[in-house]
């Protein structure tokens, strides 16, 4: 990455889509983390990485820092540039998180209305697909896509041609039949399960105990500062998102147990040493 900055080498460029538009900035990317149980909300960890970084390379840090923490099987809510079905896999894999949010749709049904890559139904052991309509696929081939292990599957074009389903599943007239690519088994069961969860209700209410981190972003930025750093460097700027977090939580502690007053406690058994 190229300097930026003169006054910070490690200062770097970045933009990002928003619901808004185009966002742009010189700096770092902060990541935080906080509860969202009973109680006040607390933000219980930071990571601070160069702008550049895209927020799920950020996820690996994240979840180790939380374990050794002493965060035990959490459930993480994220927002849709944290997961993937290979974050999905890791997260609770490697360090016992479940990780909750929303997977990217199946691009094919923004095309097109009709059948999804959900409707086929795969043989693991045939290395094959059947399609809603009864026709199964040759054995797919291994191949890559971003980088990643992929299954490219392909249907036979004389059942394609004739089939009566032909323009609900390809999208097309043209001669072509339907492609399409697989992930490796335990990943496709992963985002197809996810698919199928995040489209009901339940899921939906389940996932709207995020909604209160998007309050979190605006109350660092506006209330406390946090996008106009004041240091020079990724460690000298990550002290000071830490040190924005433990104000936030000052001020939402205050405000929860009024002066004079104090946090349950549980009571603690203790036991008087043995006399020299």
């Amino acid at each position: 990455m190229e300097i930026i900055s003169p006054y910070d080498g490690e200062a770097h460029y970045s933009q990002q889509l928003t619901a808004s538009g185009k966002k742009e900035w010189i700096g770092y990317r902060d990541h935080q983390s906080e509860t969202c149980g009973d109680g006040p909300h607390v933000i219980v960890q930071v990571t601070t990485r160069p702008a550049p970084e895209q927020d799920i390379d950020a996820l690996e840090q994240i979840h180790r820092d939380l374990v050794r923490q002493g965060f035990t099987d959490p459930e993480h809510f994220v927002d849709a540039g944290y997961i993937t079905p290979e974050s999905i896999d890791r997260a609770a894999g490697t360090h016992g998180v479940v990780l909750t949010g929303p997977v990217r749709a199946d691009p094919k049904a923004r095309e097109h209305p009709g059948f999804t890559k959900a409707d086929f139904t795969p043989d693991w052991d045939a290395r094959t697909l059947t399609c809603p309509r009864g026709v199964t696929s040759h054995p797919w081939k291994a191949t890559r896509g971003d980088g990643h292990e992929r299954l490219s599957v392909l249907f036979p074009k004389p059942a394609c041609r004739v089939c009566e389903a032909r323009q609900e599943c390809t999208g097309t007239t043209d001669d072509r039949a339907r492609h399409i690519i697989l992930l490796p088994q335990p990943l496709q069961e992963i985002q197809t399960r996810v698919r199928r969860e995040q489209d009901t209700l339940q899921w939906r209410q389940h996932y709207a105990i995020r909604a209160g981190c998007e309050a979190t972003v605006s109350e660092t930025i506006h209330a406390h500062g946090l996008r106009h750093c004041r240091y020079r460097g990724m460690a000298k700027t990550h002290v000071q998102h830490v040190l924005t977090a433990a104000g936030t939580n000052i001020i939402r502690l205050s405000g929860h147990f009024p002066p004079g007053t104090s946090p349950p406690r549980q009571p603690i058994q203790a036991t008087l040493p043995n006399p020299d």
